[in-house]
Formats: structure tokens, sequence, C-alpha cells
């Protein structure tokens, strides 16, 4: 499988590409960010649907996951500070290194450029943000610096819209004590134990959260997980091991202690200055209604930063919510197909519900 450069220094991002459409002179690519301790290897399914609806697929690996350049210490301790600018930092490195990848996707790859057409547009390139990887996501457009200028300007040209898939709420920085856990943070839960209580409570099936219903404290409590297999409890061995990097919950994975306020501010300056950085780069907040609690949080917390009004002079970014029905967090595993159909009607602009 391929790696990218991304600067003199030799850090480089490993990917799997799926490649262009056969005959497709013009396409849409999509690249797929991962989430916490699973790396671009959980997006594997969707490639061979790829050419089907006209993409081409590109799932990265962060940085510290299999095949990509580890932290250095020095870089790692940047999590853990007092010094909350380091914090800071340390996340926009993040959002940096994800943004040097897609303009290595956009120049190396030599993919087509967005073109508008009388309804919507065609080629260019969309990022789907999965899980925690919504921290770069918003630090990207909620952050100049995050990219700087360079690089935002060569990604106008091409990024037409994020996605924000199953996000938990801890990612924009909204974390109340609900009295709630999960099992990194438990307690109860020996250190050795707790990769495979994550594994399974992340990717298990819970009470589907109702039609219109509020989002409560009350609802979240009474939900309860469903009596089917968890996604990651069904792979095997070896595609466990291939898809998942459990080593970094005590390295790259301490930046979901990274202080509340950096991605605060990430997240209401992404929603409510769009100008402040890719204008044009429309969001859409994708929720799955049998998810785990952190990210049906998520859907309240999001759903209300879309609704809240900016600030004198500022305007709000194009944004939307959708949610996706009789799905896990783990949608793209259990149903590769539904997941790219869903992008391809999220690309052009027409999303048909019934379907969803």
């Amino acid at each position: 499988m391929p790696t990218a450069q991304l600067n003199t220094q030799g850090t480089v991002i490993f990917y799997h590409d799926s490649g262009p459409p056969k005959n497709c002179a013009v396409y849409t690519t999509v690249v797929l960010v991962h989430g916490f301790a699973i790396n671009g290897g959980i997006f594997e399914r969707m490639l061979p649907h790829a050419a089907t609806y006209g993409f081409r697929i590109i799932a990265m690996n962060s940085r510290d996951y299999s095949g990509s350049t580890p932290y250095t210490p020095d870089e790692l301790s940047d999590y853990t500070s007092h010094n909350l600018d380091k914090q800071a930092a340390a996340v926009r490195r993040w959002a940096h290194e994800i943004g040097c990848f897609l303009v290595h996707v956009c120049s190396s790859l030599r993919i087509p450029r967005a073109r508008a057409l009388p309804r919507g547009q065609i080629g260019g390139l969309i990022m789907v943000a999965w899980s925690l990887s919504t921290m770069a996501a918003l630090a990207m457009l909620g952050d100049a610096r995050s990219l700087g200028e360079e690089l935002s300007s060569q990604l106008a040209l091409y990024l037409r819209k994020v996605i924000l898939y199953d996000p938990s709420s801890r990612t924009a920085g909204v974390h109340p004590d609900l009295l709630l856990t999960w099992p990194v943070a438990d307690p109860t839960i020996p250190p050795e134990e707790k990769p495979a209580k994550f594994n399974e409570w992340v990717s298990s099936y819970f009470t589907a959260h109702p039609d219109d219903a509020p989002i409560t404290v009350e609802a979240l409590h009474a939900r309860t997980a469903l009596p089917r297999t968890p996604t990651l409890l069904k792979l095997t061995s070896a595609e466990l091991h291939r898809v998942t990097n459990p080593e970094i919950l005590l390295r790259s994975g301490l930046i979901v202690n990274t202080d509340s306020s950096i991605h605060l501010r990430h997240a209401r300056t992404t929603f409510s200055d769009a100008d402040a950085v890719l204008p044009r780069v429309e969001v859409i907040v994708w929720w799955c209604d049998c998810t785990f609690w952190m990210a049906l949080w998520g859907a309240k917390v999001f759903a209300e930063f879309i609704k809240e009004e900016p600030s004198a002079g500022k305007r709000k970014r194009s944004a939307s919510m959708l949610k996706l029905k009789d799905a896990n967090h783990f949608l793209h595993w259990e149903e590769p197909e539904r997941m790219v159909r869903l992008l391809a009607e999220a690309c052009h602009g027409s999303m048909s519900l019934a379907r969803l």
C-alpha cells in the first residue's frame, strides 16, 4: 500500500486507495479519516464499491498508526502539558497533517478539481472525519493557523464538503458529567482489559433513539445494549490486528484529554464564522441512532451548534444533520455498500431519506 510524504523531515502517512474509477474523466474523491485506536483499515470494505458510484475512496492512517510515522516523545508530551498553548498546538498539528495529506491527494494523485454544475458540483474532494477525527476536522475549519494560507488556498480548489461521521460530544469540547462512563475512563476495568472492553462497547448496538424525540440525559440512561454481536467482536483475530492500534491509548490517544476549551472554540468558529477558513466548504453531521451514548449526545450538541446564531458581523457556515437509521458506530464495516451510497447522495446534494 502507498504512503504520502508530508514534509522534508520524512513524515509519511500510509493509506488505502481504491484508485480512480475506470473510464471516468471527472470523479469525486472521498478521503476517510479514522477514529480512536482504530486505523483506516476499518474502511476497507467500502473500497470495492467505490467505482460503482463513480468515486475514488482513500482511507488514511494518521500518524502513530500502522505504517505512518510515530510521534516523538516531545510531540506526545504536548497532549499532557499543563500549558494550554502546547495542547492547542498539538491539536492544530494533527489538523495540519491531515491538511497536508489532502493536498498530497489533490496534487500528487492529480484528482479532478471541483466543478460547478447547474445543480450542485462534481469532482473535487469530500473529507469524512469519523468519530475522534472530528476533533481534527474542527481544528481545520475552526482555526486558520491549522492549515495556514498556502494549504487553505490549495484546498479551496478541491474541498467541497466535510462530513462529521458519528462524532462524540467530546470532539467539540462538550462533556458534562452525565453519570455515564466509558471503558478507557472506567476505574473498575483493569488497564490490560481496557482495549477489549473498549472494542466491545464502541461497536455495540444500543436502543435506537426514536424519531423526533429530544436527546436527554434520561434518554441516554434508558438505553441498553441490544442482543446483536458488537461489530469488532465479529472480526477474525487477523482482521482485528490489522485494523486496530490499541497501543495508542497511552500515546496519541491522550489527545482526548486535551482541554475542552480548545475544541469548543474550534466548533463555534467552524459553524458560526464560515469566513475564517474555507468559507465555501459545507459541513454535514451524520449520526447513527444505535450508537454509543457519547456519540448520541454528540448529535444533540452538534444540532445546537448548527442552530446557534453567529456573532455580529459573522456568517454561518452551510451545515446540516442526517440521522442514519439502524446504524451503530461501524456502519462502514457492517453495510459498506450502503455507506458508499450515502456518500453518493450527499455528494450530489439530493438526499432520499426513505432510502437511508
